[in-house]
């Protein structure tokens, strides 16, 4: 037999199955022939498939002592497109830069003094009194005759340092004892209260890390 495509063109690796008393099967060469020997007598169907053809099947009576001729013209299949290549790369997010404030002068000057200079009188509740501030850190001298209502900072970590006085600090429900050189550091996130004890201001350093200061100093 000879396959060849509508035009007449011989085509090659056409795969060929021959279904019926003798099953048969084969490829055709280079010239579009393939050649099936030591058939018997009888009705047969063969299909014709490959890559490059429409899948075609075509019943065929063989008979006994005759050698059949077979021309089968088969169509070719519509080329596949090819894939869309894949979308590129999401660009990587730019990092979100946090906001940083003004920076400060370098400072040198003594807490006692400032204490002394700014001491809060008996009829005042609170008085803070700024230390330096510079980017993001800035720190206070806090000075205390009533209790600290609860604070909760949501961007910033703040420490406490008990410069004179006592009183105790509240945080996760616990109380903790201040005297003169007690520590406290408050993680972001940290609902916190300060108390005063005893007749004397309870006073602190403090300084809040990771809020950009509103004026350099």
């Amino acid at each position: 037999m000879t396959v060849t495509n509508t035009q007449g063109t011989a085509l090659s690796g056409v795969h060929v199955e021959v279904l019926g008393t003798s099953d048969r099967s084969g490829d055709t060469n280079s010239t579009g022939q393939l050649s099936l020997t030591a058939m018997q007598a009888g009705t047969y169907r063969l299909r014709f498939s490959g890559d490059q053809v429409v899948t075609f099947e075509k019943e065929v009576v063989l008979r006994a002592g005759q050698i059949t001729n077979l021309d089968v013209a088969l169509n070719i299949a519509a080329r596949r497109p090819e894939p869309p290549p894949p979308p590129p790369a999401p660009e990587p997010a730019a990092p979100v830069k946090e906001p940083v404030g003004p920076v400060g002068e370098p400072r040198t000057l003594s807490i006692v003094e400032m204490i002394e200079r700014e001491l809060i009188p008996g009829n005042q509740p609170r008085r803070d009194s700024i230390v330096s501030c510079s980017g993001n850190a800035r720190s206070t001298l806090v000075q205390l005759n009533q209790d600290q209502a609860e604070r909760l900072y949501d961007a910033a970590d703040v420490t406490y340092y008990v410069i004179a006085g006592e009183g105790t600090a509240k945080m996760n429900g616990r109380d903790s004892m201040l005297v003169a050189g007690s520590f406290v550091s408050v993680p972001r996130g940290t609902p916190h209260s300060l108390a005063r004890r005893g007749r004397r201001p309870l006073i602190m350093l403090t300084t809040v890390s990771g809020t950009p200061c509103e004026e350099a100093r």
